[in-house]
């Protein structure tokens, strides 16, 4: 993207202004003993100064830079003949020419050096004394470090526009990463431990068995409410994370939201225990979050790869981290259903975990290892 360099209607107003009284102070100085050529291109120079305004204000930025180059190259020539009148639209020539980070710094440059030259070269038929040539090219170089300086000033702005727009990509990035990370966990969780529930459901049917059936269909209710309450809580906490994360969690809230992960995975048939090690410490909620998710997902893990195998968790406290390790047995194959929920798997748990800790205030970790025919997963949350 490119910064706009268009005029303001006050800069070609004031070019405007400008270029009037230079042309009211070539006629009215204009004596008998100065060439007529010279004040028609010193009239030229001031008009087309005038022109290159307005051509840059209407986007014609070629047709602009054109006039612009003329400008310097007829206001340079005649600017010891007009006693340095010219030599402001010769200057400010420079200066836009140099200005416009769009056109090569190097032809810049040389607008600006090509101008320079034609003073001096201007000044021989004129008999301009030295001090008077001096200040006319000193004007001229002046014009030059000033092009530059406003370059240096629109490639900044230009790069602070660009940083700014890759600020708010990278957000509207992390806010979908984050939206797909919660729907993951939701979805995972909740709608795997439909299938397994429904798959039981239609088990006991064939087998007759109407009230087996009947308690694992009030137990998909309830898993499913379960679902929508967790899923209102993700949207909460996108729509305001900070009102959600203000208040610490006391390590005893911790344990309790890991305790009935473990219930519930209990209550799809799977075998799980916890344990705990250490003096737990308040957490922020995002930190609370990170660990409930990861055994969530972990539990979602073991039920799609490893059906009705135990699995140990537990939760680590130490001076400066909070480590959760959950481990389950590999397993070959399974049957049907748990092979169909096994395939619905993608990684996007274990890669939305990753993010979630590496996004923690005082940063994270998760590793998943397999080793001695057990898949470990290692997830901890610093905590300064």
């Amino acid at each position: 993207m490119n910064v706009s360099v268009r005029p303001s209607w006050l800069a070609v107003a004031l070019t405007a202004v400008g270029a009037a009284a230079i042309g009211y102070a070539l006629v009215r100085t204009h004596t008998e003993h100065r060439p007529v050529w010279v004040l028609v291109l010193g009239l030229i120079s001031v008009v087309l100064w005038a022109v290159r305004s307005a051509l840059a204000k209407a986007g014609l930025r070629r047709a602009a830079f054109v006039c612009a180059v003329v400008v310097v190259v007829v206001g340079a020539v005649v600017a010891a003949p007009t006693d340095g009148l010219t030599v402001v639209p010769a200057a400010i020539g420079v200066l836009v020419v140099l200005g416009d980070p769009r056109d090569p710094l190097w032809l810049g440059l040389l607008v600006g050096g090509v101008g320079i030259a034609l003073v001096a070269l201007g000044a021989v038929p004129a008999g301009t004394d030295i001090p008077n040539l001096l200040g006319m090219m000193g004007g001229m170089l002046l014009a030059v470090f000033a092009g530059l300086s406003r370059r240096q000033f629109r490639v900044a702005e230009e790069q602070a526009v660009l940083l700014r727009e890759r600020a708010v990509a990278m957000k509207e990035e992390a806010s979908r990463i984050a939206i797909a990370r919660d729907l993951h966990d939701v979805l995972a969780h909740s709608l795997g431990g439909l299938v397994i529930q429904l798959d039981a459901v239609d088990a006991l049917l064939e087998s007759g068995d109407t009230d087996g059936a009947r308690s694992r269909v009030v137990a998909a209710r309830g898993l499913a409410a379960d679902g929508l309450a967790e899923a209102r809580r993700a949207v909460a906490t996108l729509r305001d994370p900070v009102a959600v994360g203000a208040a610490p969690v006391p390590p005893a809230v911790l344990r309790a939201a890991l305790d009935e992960l473990i219930a519930a995975h209990r209550s799809l048939g799977g075998r799980a225990q916890l344990g705990v090690a250490g003096d737990g410490v308040e957490l922020s909620a995002q930190q609370t979050e990170a660990l409930q998710r990861a055994l969530q997902e972990a539990l979602s893990n073991a039920r799609k790869h490893a059906p009705g195998e135990p699995v140990a968790a537990e939760l680590v406290w130490q001076d400066d981290r909070v480590r959760l390790i959950v481990s389950n047995p590999l397993t070959a194959g399974a049957g049907a259903g748990a092979s169909a929920l096994a395939a619905s798997g993608g990684r996007y748990g274990l890669e939305g975990m990753r993010e979630r800790f590496a996004a923690l205030p005082a940063g994270g970790s998760v590793l998943a290892v397999a080793a001695d025919g057990r898949f470990v997963l290692t997830a901890e949350a610093m905590l300064r």
